[in-house]
C-alpha cells in the first residue's frame, strides 16, 4: 500500500511538472509570436520611414510677378525638389486662369507643359506665365482674379515610383502675393471660379 501510494504521489508530481512545463512551453509560444509581430511591425515601419526619407519632394518655393512695366509681364515660378534623391521623367505644367478662363498669352503658341528631365536637389528650376499689359494691369489692380495652377509629375530611383504634385495659387492684388488655394498630391483638381 505504501508502495502504491508513493506510486501516485510520484504521478502527480511528474504530471504537476508535464504541466507546468506545458504551461511554460504554450507561454514560450505566446511570445515567440508576440516577438514575431514586433519584428514585423518594426520592419515595415522601417522600410516606410526609408520610403519617405528616400524619395524627390517637389514643390514650388517662390512665386512672384515680374517685368512688370514691359509688354511681357510674367509670373516666374520657382520650383525645387526639396528630398535628397534627383527627380526623374518630371513633367511640369502651369495653367493661368482669370475669372475662370484661361487667361491670354501675349507669345503665340506658348508652351504651357514642359519635360524637365532629372531635377537634383535643392536646386533652383523656373517656369515662366506671360500675360498681356492690359490683363497684368486687371490683376494688379484687383479687377480680375488669377489663379495659378501647377502640376508636377516625376519619378523616383524605385522601380514603379511615380510622384504627383499639384497646387492652386489665387493672386492677392491687396498684399501683391500669392496664395495657397488648394492642391493634392494626386494631381487631381477643378478651377476654384
Amino acid at each position: 500500500m505504501r508502495e502504491r501510494r508513493r506510486e501516485r504521489e510520484e504521478e502527480r508530481r511528474v504530471s504537476r511538472a508535464i504541466g507546468f512545463a506545458d504551461f511554460m512551453a504554450f507561454l514560450m509560444v505566446v511570445a515567440t509570436g508576440f516577438s514575431a509581430f514586433a519584428t514585423w511591425r518594426t520592419a515595415t515601419i522601417t522600410s516606410l520611414v526609408f520610403a519617405t526619407a528616400d524619395r524627390p519632394f517637389m514643390g514650388i518655393a517662390k512665386l512672384e510677378f515680374e517685368d512688370t512695366g514691359s509688354q511681357k509681364p510674367y509670373v516666374a515660378i520657382l520650383y525645387k525638389n526639396f528630398g535628397k534623391i534627383p527627380a526623374v521623367d518630371a513633367i511640369v505644367s502651369v495653367n493661368a486662369w482669370l475669372d475662370g478662363k484661361v487667361a491670354p498669352d501675349p507669345i503665340a503658341d506658348a508652351m504651357n507643359v514642359t519635360e524637365t528631365g532629372s531635377i537634383p536637389p535643392e536646386v533652383d528650376h523656373f517656369f515662366y506665365r506671360y500675360f498681356t499689359p492690359d490683363s497684368y494691369q486687371d490683376i494688379a489692380s484687383g479687377k480680375t482674379h488669377l489663379q495659378i495652377e501647377w502640376r508636377i509629375v516625376y519619378k523616383g530611383p524605385a522601380k514603379g515610383s511615380e510622384y504627383c504634385d499639384f497646387k492652386r495659387y489665387a493672386y492677392d492684388a491687396r498684399t501683391g502675393t500669392f496664395r495657397h488655394s488648394g492642391g493634392s498630391d494626386k494631381c487631381r483638381g477643378e478651377p476654384v471660379f
